[in-house]
């Protein structure tokens, strides 16, 4: 990030503050909802369902990025969250959280004017390192948020949690509402099904991280429930797991995106993986709080992972337009994440181990390809990004 950007300064203050309200109840919603009467594969269901909206809404977002200021985009998505945070905070029943998760999985529709809005104000060699902070500061707020989370919920309830946590999306909204534009203007329409098929780079990077996706969603949402299932973990210890995990993932988040700029994508992927099938398989062997703690350390990297690849994705776009890339590539890896919460909560449902044991199959069959493979290399993206920076400043003078 460059010194002093007060405009990345303040998008990344949104993110703390958003991750101080999400951060509060996102490790406890599972939680909450068996608690409000779901069962073991309705859990899955409930996440399927904010998975397949946010997924249906990365085209649409997409488009108005290449149409609208970036700016209003990002903020006006934004404010959804306080909707979001309320909605759950009345729901009597399992059932009735289902409005508040499609408000949430709407919320992720400014993905791509976000992108694109980080990728036009940072260095043209630290744009992996820039969106691992912006997006990584997500864990700043995980750090403190699920401990106060946890101890509230254990003392006035997740109700109260929720009217909390709409404060903070108050105050993040407002951040990023402070943030100046960028003017962009996207040439053209949509790109064709024709240049999409001829972009073999952009495949291999969709199949790559589609199959990453698929064993992050088989598992992440199951660490919480699995805790307090099989170890009997309550809200307060819950709240502290969690803590822990955003530690890992803030550090990774930053330090693999970095290593992404300077080392290239197979390093910092194939870094991440290792940890990955660390934190998996002590999550499944531990029967201790200090163990467990160290499993959810590493199981920091399954945010990390996510943050990497929107770092790294726009070096397979070659003649693709920012916007429709980020947009592409977000819509498509809402595929398996959406497929992979539905798998992971039959699994879960046949045994509280098995949603782990198919993610460490798929991170190890990932980790293997990257070693046998030659597509990687040891591909950086700073001539790309330079290329796009010197046509974004003759294009739309930023």
């Amino acid at each position: 990030m460059r010194r002093r950007d007060r405009d990345l300064t303040l998008m990344t203050m949104g993110v703390v503050f958003w991750a101080l309200g999400y951060g509060m109840y996102y490790q406890l919603l599972g939680v909450y909802a068996l608690r409000l009467g779901a069962s073991r594969l309705q859990l899955g269901m409930l996440a399927a369902v904010m998975l397949s909206v946010s997924a249906a809404g990365m085209i649409p977002g997409a488009w108005a990025a290449t149409r609208y200021s970036l700016r209003w985009v990002i903020a006006a998505v934004w404010w959804i969250t306080v909707l979001a945070a309320l909605s759950y905070a009345v729901a009597p029943t399992w059932q009735w959280l289902v409005p508040g998760l499609v408000l949430s999985g709407f919320t992720t529709a400014n993905n791509a004017a976000m992108k694109v809005y980080i990728l036009l104000k940072s260095g043209p060699s630290r744009v992996a390192g820039t969106m691992g902070i912006v997006f990584g500061a997500t864990q700043i707020g995980f750090i403190v948020a699920p401990l106060a989370g946890g101890f509230l919920a254990a003392r006035l309830g997740m109700r109260t949690v929720f009217v909390i946590s709409a404060c903070m999306f108050v105050i993040s909204s407002t951040c990023v509402t402070l943030i100046r534009d960028v003017p962009y203007h996207c040439p053209g329409s949509a790109p064709s099904p024709r240049a999409l098929l001829a972009n073999r780079p952009f495949h291999r990077y969709l199949g790559f991280f589609a199959v990453g996706f698929l064993a992050i969603y088989l598992a992440q949402p199951f660490v919480s429930p699995f805790l307090a299932q099989v170890h009997g973990q309550g809200y307060a210890a819950l709240g502290i797991f969690a803590a822990v995990a955003s530690v890992g993932g803030a550090t990774l988040s930053a330090v693999m995106g970095r290593a992404a700029d300077r080392w290239g994508s197979r390093a910092a992927i194939g870094l991440l993986l290792i940890v990955l099938l660390a934190g998996l398989a002590l999550l499944l062997i531990a029967h201790t709080r200090p163990v467990f703690g160290v499993a959810v350390l590493c199981l920091g990297a399954f945010d990390a992972f996510r943050y990497v690849a929107y770092g790294v994705s726009a070096r397979s776009f070659g003649g693709l337009e920012l916007a429709w890339g980020y947009g592409i590539f977000d819509a498509v890896m809402g595929i398996p994440m959406a497929c992979g919460a539905l798998l992971g909560g039959a699994l879960y449902r046949q045994s509280y181990r098995l949603p782990f044991i198919v993610a460490i199959g798929l991170c190890a069959a990932l980790l293997a390809s990257l070693v046998l493979s030659r597509g990687w290399g040891r591909q950086t993206a700073v001539g790309f990004i330079r290329r796009r920076h010197a046509a974004a400043k003759a294009t739309y003078h930023v």
